[in-house]
Order: C-alpha cells, then sequence, then structure tokens
C-alpha cells in the first residue's frame, strides 16, 4: 500500500492525465466547474506566499520579450517557408501565458512563488493586449472582434481567478490569522487539487484534438514541434531565471508552464478558419499539456528522491 501512495504522489500529474484523457466523455460536461478548483488551490497557494514579495523583476522583462518575440519570429519564419499551419501552431505555443497553477509547482520544487505568480499576471495581460491587436493583422476571422471586447474577453477569464483567491488569502490573513495560518500549512492540498484540475484540462484537450479530425502524421508533426518548444522554454526559463532572477525553479515555470486551456481558447476565437472547423493550432496546444507535465512529473520526482537520499 505505500508503495502504491508513493506511486500515485510521484506521477500524480500523468495519471490524472491518462484519467482525463481516456474518460474525456464522461468529464467534459464538468469541465466549467474547474474554475471553483482552481480557486480553492490558489488560495491555499498564496495564504503561503509574503504579498510584499509581489513586485517586477528584471527577469519578467526577458520573459516578456522572450515570449512576444518568439511568437512573432516564429510565425513569420514558418510563413515564409511556407508551412502556415506549423506558423499558427508555434506562434501560439511561445505566445500563451503562464498557468495560474505554476505556482504550486514552483512551491513544490521549492522556487519563488512570488516571483512565478506576478509573471503570470504579466505574461496574460500581455496576451490580452497582443491578441486582439496582432491577429486581425495575420488572420481575417480575427477583424471581426472589436479590440476592447476582445481584451475583455481574455481578461475575465484569468483576472477572477487570480485576484479572487489572492484577496481571499489577505482578508484571511487579517481577520482570521488562524485559519491563514492553516491553510499555509496545508499547502500540499493545493498539489491534490491541481492534480484534479488536469483530468479536466486532459478531457478538453482530447475533446479539441478529436474535434480537428487531425491525421496522424499531421498530428506527429504537430505534437513534436510542441515537444521542442516545451522543451526550449523550460531550459531558457531556468537559464535566465538562474542569471537574472536569482531562481531558476521560478524561471523554468514561468516560461514552461502554459495556461493552454486558455490558450485553447483563444485560438478557437481568433484562429477559426475561413472554411470553418477547429484551428490546428490547438492540436500542438493540447500535445504540450502532455509534455509540460512529463516535465513537471519528472521535475517533482526527482526532488523527492533529492530529500529522499
Amino acid at each position: 500500500m505505500d508503495a502504491l501512495l508513493r506511486f500515485v504522489r510521484n506521477w500524480a500529474l500523468l495519471l490524472a492525465l491518462l484519467v482525463g484523457g481516456i474518460g474525456y466523455k464522461v468529464f467534459i460536461p464538468y469541465a466549467g466547474k474547474t474554475v471553483y478548483l482552481i480557486f480553492v488551490m490558489l488560495l491555499f497557494t498564496f495564504c503561503r506566499i509574503d504579498p510584499s514579495r509581489f513586485r517586477f523583476r528584471k527577469v519578467h522583462a526577458f520573459f516578456l520579450a522572450f515570449q512576444l518575440a518568439g511568437a512573432m519570429g516564429s510565425y513569420y519564419l514558418f510563413r515564409f517557408l511556407g508551412w502556415d499551419n506549423l506558423a499558427e501552431s508555434a506562434m501560439m505555443c511561445l505566445l500563451a501565458p503562464t498557468a495560474a497553477a505554476s505556482a504550486v509547482v514552483t512551491l513544490k520544487l521549492g522556487g519563488d512563488g512570488a516571483s512565478n505568480t506576478t509573471y503570470v499576471l504579466l505574461s496574460s495581460l500581455l496576451v490580452s493586449l497582443v491578441a486582439p491587436l496582432w491577429f486581425p493583422f495575420i488572420h481575417e476571422q480575427s477583424s471581426q472582434l472589436p479590440f476592447w471586447t476582445a481584451c475583455w474577453h481574455i481578461l475575465r477569464r484569468v483576472l477572477p481567478v487570480m485576484a479572487g483567491p489572492f484577496l481571499s488569502a489577505m482578508l484571511l490573513e487579517r481577520l482570521w490569522p488562524k485559519v491563514h495560518d492553516a491553510f499555509a500549512r496545508w499547502h500540499e492540498v493545493s498539489f491534490y487539487l491541481w492534480a484534479s484540475c488536469l483530468v479536466f484540462a486532459s478531457a478538453q484537450m482530447v475533446q479539441a484534438v478529436v474535434a480537428s479530425h487531425t491525421g496522424r502524421g499531421d498530428l506527429s508533426i504537430l505534437a513534436l514541434l510542441s515537444l521542442v518548444l516545451c522543451l526550449s522554454q523550460f531550459f531558457l526559463g531556468k537559464r535566465w531565471g538562474a542569471r537574472f532572477g536569482g531562481d531558476s525553479v521560478a524561471g523554468g515555470q514561468s516560461l514552461g508552464q502554459k495556461n493552454m486551456i486558455l490558450a485553447i481558447w483563444i485560438a478557437d476565437m481568433f484562429l477559426v478558419p475561413a472554411h470553418g472547423g477547429t484551428p490546428l493550432a490547438i492540436v500542438a496546444l493540447g500535445t504540450y499539456i502532455i509534455w509540460q507535465n512529463i516535465i513537471n512529473s519528472w521535475q517533482l520526482w526527482r526532488k523527492r528522491r533529492q530529500e529522499a537520499a
């Protein structure tokens, strides 16, 4: 029994992806309820982080510049080569904002959760401005949505999820400090809440891939592209995080772990083909979910092994 519990604890993220992928038809109707799981998960996380440490840092500027320049550069490079489907896929894998849950993994790996959470907000703001401004120039369907309307559609899916738990944590600290401290002590719960969220994220990813009717050849190419981009962003994030921010863990998670559910929604909103159907970029974004959680699972396993040693 101990060995089974240890296995589940070490590989909870991958098991969640597997369960959600296999039973996606069962979980899809409830996918919209994950916002409540994320709220409670972040409440545990924010009760553990000192609010005074939320501030803009030099490393965040490097990450924002890379996120924007990388997305634009990869898009125009692949378009120049005549690979239009790869262009949008690479662009979205690089432009996608950092996942709110990355703070959970960052803290679990011993990184700076405040730096990571700050970048979650910054990257989400960047996307909410860039997508409505840039996409109409590269995709005809995007021009039909007014700029401020598009901004608001993106922000309203991000800000409440971040601001609600943060304000609740501050309120608990001021009014009920014992409850606040209890949430801080039980922060391990946030990891398993995140694993629960991944069940529904995996279900949404599988449904999106199935709806796209992508052939095996295209699926393999897009999966390989998302793998290369995922590994590159984790690697660069760790390098730049250590050099400019003093924390390789927070850097890797900030640049590598993406809010792909939001990215899939943005692609489905802005990048619908002229003939209708599902944007092919969604396939790359869906496979990115698998790669980033394989990396996170390996990092968590290595961390536990080092602690045990």
